[in-house]
């Protein structure tokens, strides 16, 4: 008896298991500067992503480099606990020291020049999962983002 429950419960354990997949990023919204400095600022901004997976999963931390213009522009880490539902869009918020050197300034002043769009590229990784299974998946991304102020 004890062997046909754990086969009928072994596909069931196996499904729970799932390696969750990975977020389709859609955007970034409501960019905003914090605080603007000659040396550093501070830029604030929310990171939209999709949730495929058919369970809701955690993030416990996350360690983003983000590329401008394919120019080091700052690093990003994330160290609260988020819930993601399934199948559903959620935000991230991100807060980016700025380092304002000729990087910084170069992106400013095509922003100031009437160019919209930088071409942004994201290199990092989180910490996802579920029931207390959690992995380090890795976070890439490039492509061309329009800025609104």
């Amino acid at each position: 008896m004890r062997k046909t429950i754990g086969w009928v419960l072994l596909p069931l354990l196996a499904i729970a298991c799932a390696k969750p997949t990975g977020f389709d990023y859609l955007g970034v919204k409501n960019f905003k500067v914090l605080k603007f400095g000659l040396k550093e600022s501070t830029v604030g901004a929310d990171v939209e992503y999709y949730n495929p997976n058919k369970y809701p999963v955690t993030m416990k931390g996350a360690a983003v480099d983000v590329y401008v213009n394919n120019n080091f522009f700052g690093k990003t880490t994330l160290d609260s606990t988020i819930h993601i539902p399934r199948k559903d869009t959620f935000l991230l918020p991100v807060v980016l020291k700025v380092n304002m050197n000729n990087t910084a300034m170069g992106v400013i002043q095509s922003l100031a020049t009437g160019t919209d769009s930088v071409f942004i590229k994201l290199d990092g990784s989180a910490k996802i999962g579920r029931s207390g299974i959690f992995i380090n998946y890795p976070i890439r991304y490039e492509g061309m983002q329009k800025i609104k102020f």
